[in-house]
């Protein structure tokens, strides 16, 4: 926060040096970076947070936004035989389902109040990919079969909610998701061998579940921002996890 001089504070700087206040050993209550009665007091400076109240600062989101991440870099099983939308606009709904060999399916919105949902299930190729760009996006994805499942979902904007399911078999199941906004929510539901998540949210009030069972499960679960959520994990079988949760 920059300091505004005014000219009254212009006036009491011109007061401080006259030989009345120039022999002081104590500093001005209102120096925030000095020991005394105004220590804690103020603007932040070399780490002190401030106030705490509405007028001041201390405890307040100071999040770095990556509005560009890098692309999912993550193979899609299968050919390109599916499914694919794209939605500009507001009010936004959007459902695929698909049933055996080879899915894939794609959701691209881009507007307000999007609503999307896709469903794969049986054995086969599964690979389904959500994009979510704008305010009040919500998403559910629900993946079930013997063969390799993936997924990609992503929601920049606000009030961001995200519900996916993985109900695999001994092959692996893997998703990538991420929030890049305010009012964040996501639960993920792995069942199976080899289950593999990614899961990132950038934002305020963030909230995650994990919950993997089977064998050689991996997480990574990172959270950066305030209202950081308690870690609701459940993992059963071989584990292995990473987090990281930071202010």
């Amino acid at each position: 926060m920059k300091a505004i001089l005014t000219s009254t504070l212009l006036a009491s700087l011109a007061l401080a040096a006259s030989p009345l206040l120039a022999d002081t050993d104590n500093p001005a209550s209102g120096d925030p970076c000095a020991t005394g009665p105004g220590v804690g007091t103020g603007n932040p400076c070399n780490g002190n947070e401030g106030n705490t109240g509405q007028q001041g600062n201390a405890y307040h989101e100071q999040v770095s936004y990556d509005r560009q991440p890098d692309a999912f870099a993550i193979g899609r099983p299968g050919n390109d035989s599916g499914a694919f939308i794209i939605q500009v606009g507001e009010s936004g709904n959007a459902s695929i389902s698909q049933t055996t060999s080879t899915q894939y399916a794609r959701i691209d919105q881009d507007g307000a109040r999007n609503r999307a949902s896709a469903s794969q299930s049986d054995e086969g190729a599964h690979y389904a990919q959500i994009v979510q760009g704008g305010d009040d996006n919500a998403a559910e994805l629900a993946q079930s079969g013997r063969s390799t499942q993936v997924a990609l979902l992503r929601q920049t904007g606000n009030g961001n909610s995200m519900l996916f399911n993985q109900q695999g078999g001994d092959l692996g199941s893997g998703i990538v998701a991420t929030q890049l906004g305010n009012g964040n929510s996501m639960a993920l539901a792995q069942s199976g061998d080899n289950n593999q998540a990614l899961l990132v949210q950038e934002g305020s009030g963030n909230a995650m579940t994990a919950s993997q069972t089977g064998g050689n499960n991996q997480l990574n679960w990172t959270q950066t921002g305030d209202n950081l959520s308690d870690l609701a994990i459940s993992q059963t079988g071989g584990a292995a996890i990473a987090i990281t949760q930071s202010r």
